[in-house]
């Protein structure tokens, strides 16, 4: 039985409590220009004038496995639907991390030092554009636009021909020759920056540790490879029938309706050389639209699972689920059916919202890393893969469907995806996952609130700011608001917000409005202040008038979390009291907890697994 905590407003400040006013969260001055001009609304929805740029990508790439050079060419067709005059085009060059001069989060091979991209061709509007227009800066290059400015509405056509060497590290941050024959390869291409309503182009480099900050584009890419290689990719695979054998090409289409997991091939399979066509090279295409970025995959040997799951109901669409896999890696074996069931109850509880992509392929790669479409996973040996591939695949939703600005707001897409591997993960093991460590550092120097922007942020004070501390606001959330309430905020919320680029205000004000409570006092102390969540048993004391115990909890910390008390009586009877974090809005500092009349308690212990505290040694109280 569960009984909930009578909240009275004790001590400290209680009659300024009770006429205590709403709680305003800091706005930064320079942001206001959005909402002048009318981007944004201080609803939460987009604005009346909201716009985003745009791309088109026609790309052909390849990669000579022995050397791991690649060379690529592109036709990208950029809309300008911004209201500005634009004097120059920014591309992101994310390989000249490796470029020599160019600035890194973390050490790399020196190995790997080199060059950089190299680019052989670069036009506009059919015109070569020269070097001196051409400037080179850590991982961008702004294309001159002097005298030829794009104007708003206009669209321009760039054609560039590049080249760069993949690092010989199998350990290389996001990215993987993970054997001399399997590549992941993320961030290969020239990708025109974002250009906003906030900062105008994006200014983080790609350093290794900043993520996701792309505008939504359509993508049209022919891979070669050689014979015997099969490509994973962003998008749908558009010329099978071109390249599998007729017993291949079936299995394939099977897993495309089929609940149960299809091995479309395996290793054995696969170096036998009767999965494939006979040809020299293998050339693939694949298209996907509306996506914010495009990613591949490439092997001689790895293994093919694939099913499929209804994400939409009401309409029945279906998406392909895959695993592709080393022989080697035991714990794959396992995970196209994790991914899909994964995906599933994405689909139907957390967030609730129809997966929003026709295919996922989880590669077993060197790392745990998200792309539209497509994740790079390790292989964890003897550890359970569940929470690591739900991780990844929950990252469809942030910050890929919602294009999350993760350079300077991870919390937006690390913490939800986190919040989803601790609750999905439980329900596709049975098990009680452990939420990421918050308690621990919460409180020190480390635990930076999450609005200071993550591109200021690195090390330990990057991972509790993007990752746990948010993760632990989203499950407070989740409690306070109740699921129906937290469900009908984050449907509103993605429904406003799918295929744009939301900031945190966007966020906060739209759970605002849709919840019909002022959420400010929290969002306050979650993500703009220093601070701690601790909580206490203050005291128990005994109401002879009333012959009943009353035990009152202290909040030691500024940061609210729920009150959850389990309580022993004497005669060995137990009792579950819990109350949201919202019996801490009112500004007051204690609540009492109000015992059944005739009943004594011999003991009292107060927090849970998923509830952060920084000091347990307060939480628990024995008569006596």
């Amino acid at each position: 039985m569960i009984r909930t905590i009578t909240l009275f407003l004790l001590l400290f400040g209680a009659a300024n409590a009770l006429f205590s006013q709403p709680a305003e969260l800091f706005f930064p001055r320079n942001l206001q220009r959005a909402y002048d001009k009318g981007t944004r609304s201080t609803d939460g929805k987009p604005g009346p004038n909201y716009w985003q740029n745009r791309a088109s990508y026609q790309m052909q790439v390849g990669i000579e496995p022995k050397k791991r050079r690649l060379k690529g060419e592109a036709t990208i067709v950029y809309t300008n639907n911004s209201p500005d005059s634009l004097n120059q085009i920014r591309f992101k060059l994310a390989a000249d991390r490796y470029r020599k001069g160019s600035l890194r989060d973390e050490d790399v091979s020196p190995d790997d030092v080199g060059e950089g991209v190299t680019i052989e061709m670069l036009t506009y509007n059919g015109k070569p554009v020269p070097e001196k227009e051409q400037r080179r800066r850590n991982t961008f290059l702004d294309l001159s636009l002097r005298g030829n400015a794009l104007p708003p509405g206009a669209s321009a056509t760039v054609t560039v021909k590049w080249a760069y060497t993949l690092p010989a590290d199998k350990d290389a941050t996001r990215e993987c020759v993970c054997d001399p024959t399997t590549f992941f390869v993320p961030y290969w291409y020239p990708q025109i920056a974002v250009y906003d309503d906030i900062r105008g182009w994006a200014s983080t480099p790609y350093s290794g540790q900043q993520e996701f900050y792309h505008d939504f584009a359509d993508y049209d890419v022919t891979i070669t490879m050689p014979r015997g290689y099969m490509v994973w990719a962003t998008g749908e695979w558009q010329n099978p029938a071109d390249l599998l054998e007729k017993e291949y090409l079936d299995r394939f289409n099977t897993a495309h309706t089929a609940a149960e997991v299809v091995k479309i091939f395996t290793e054995a399979e696969l170096k036998a050389g009767g999965v494939f066509k006979k040809s020299k090279q293998h050339v693939f295409r694949y298209k996907a639209a509306d996506v914010p970025d495009f990613t591949f995959a490439a092997s001689d040997h790895y293994n093919w699972d694939a099913s499929s799951v209804v994400v939409d109901a009401r309409t029945g669409r279906r998406t392909f689920v895959s695993a592709a896999y080393d022989t080697g890696s035991k714990d794959y074996y396992r995970v196209a059916r994790i991914a899909a069931d994964g995906i599933r109850l994405m689909s139907t509880w957390q967030p609730g919202y129809p997966f929003p992509y026709p295919s996922m392929t989880v590669f077993n790669g060197n790392d745990g890393m998200e792309y539209p479409m497509m994740v790079n996973d390790a292989s964890l040996g003897d550890r359970d893969p569940t929470n690591l591939t739900v991780h990844e695949v929950a990252h469809t939703y942030f910050p890929f469907m919602m294009g999350i600005n993760e350079q300077e707001y991870a919390w937006m897409d690390e913490g939800w995806a986190n919040f989803f591997d601790h609750l999905l993960g439980d329900s596709i093991t049975g098990n009680k996952s452990s939420v990421r460590g918050y308690g621990f550092a919460a409180g020190t120097d480390t635990d930076v609130p999450p609005m200071v922007r993550s591109s200021f942020l690195g090390g330990g004070a990057y991972g509790i700011a993007s990752y746990s501390r948010p993760q632990n606001a989203y499950l407070t959330l989740l409690d306070l608001l109740g699921y129906e309430t937290f469900h009908r905020c984050m449907v509103e919320y993605m429904d406003r917000w799918k295929g744009k680029h939301p900031m945190p205000y966007d966020f906060f004000n739209t759970w605002n409005q849709v919840s019909g409570q002022d959420l400010n006092w929290f969002w306050k102390a979650w993500f703009f202040e220093w601070g701690h969540p601790d909580l206490a048993v203050q005291s128990v004391v005994r109401e002879d008038v009333a012959d009943r115990d009353v035990i009152f909890v202290e909040k030691k910390g500024n940061i609210p979390v729920p009150v959850h008390l389990a309580v022993t009586y004497t005669d060995g009877s137990t009792q579950i009291f819990h109350e949201t974090a919202a019996v801490w809005r009112a500004g007051n500092l204690v609540v009492r907890v109000d015992c059944p009349a005739g009943q004594t308690v011999s003991k009292v212990a107060l927090g849970d697994r998923t509830i952060p505290d920084v000091e347990r040694k307060n939480n628990t109280w024995t008569k006596e």
